[in-house]
């Protein structure tokens, strides 16, 4: 991935030169975007989007890596990942109460697999089930989920972070895991 660390400072840059030898997932792209405005005195922003054949709709996300060197209230460090994904999901997910609580576990089992240390995540996961009415009656049903999290990480090695986003966003896209014997079948 190519990415642009120049506005940096050399600590926080060197902490995301790793982002350089990041290989994705065929089915997801990720680019660096620019960051929001005012969310940190440092920051960078990646962007994935996700494409797989088998869905005529597309998972988004964005995930911002954030430092201010006074540890902001909330934060419990200086530095702060703030994600955000969503993608279409099964309707019998979304109805499902305890099925729509595991993209929370499995944010934690994918950074924790791919090796992130990180503590005080908060976050919510939102499951939005729609049914066209009026014009757009014809629509069918969909649903998608929607995860919003945070955390901070633990030591410096921020790729893995980025690795394990990736695989929660291959999850909840429903793309088999990473390394797995598990296809999908037709």
């Amino acid at each position: 991935m190519e990415i642009d660390l120049t506005s940096l400072s050399p600590t926080f840059a060197g902490m995301l030169e790793g982002f350089r030898k990041v290989e994705s997932r065929p089915e997801i792209t990720l680019t660096q975007i620019p960051s929001p405005q005012g969310i940190a005195p440092e920051s960078i922003a990646i962007a994935a989007e996700i494409n797989h054949e088998t869905a005529t709709d597309h998972g988004v996300s964005r995930l911002v890596f954030c430092r201010d060197s006074t540890s902001p209230e909330g934060w419990n460090s200086e530095f702060r990942i703030i994600g955000y994904a969503k993608s279409p999901i099964e309707l019998e997910m979304a109805k499902d109460d305890y099925l729509s609580a595991l993209p929370w576990e499995w944010l934690k089992d994918s950074l924790t697999q791919a090796g992130a240390n990180f503590a005080h995540d908060a976050g919510t996961t939102t499951t939005v089930l729609s049914t066209g009415h009026g014009s757009l009656i014809a629509q069918p049903q969909h649903a998608e989920l929607e995860i919003r999290a945070s955390w901070a990480p633990m030591d410096s090695n921020l790729t893995a972070h980025l690795e394990g986003w990736v695989e929660l966003l291959a999850l909840i896209s429903g793309l088999p895991p990473k390394d797995s014997k598990v296809v999908r079948l037709s």
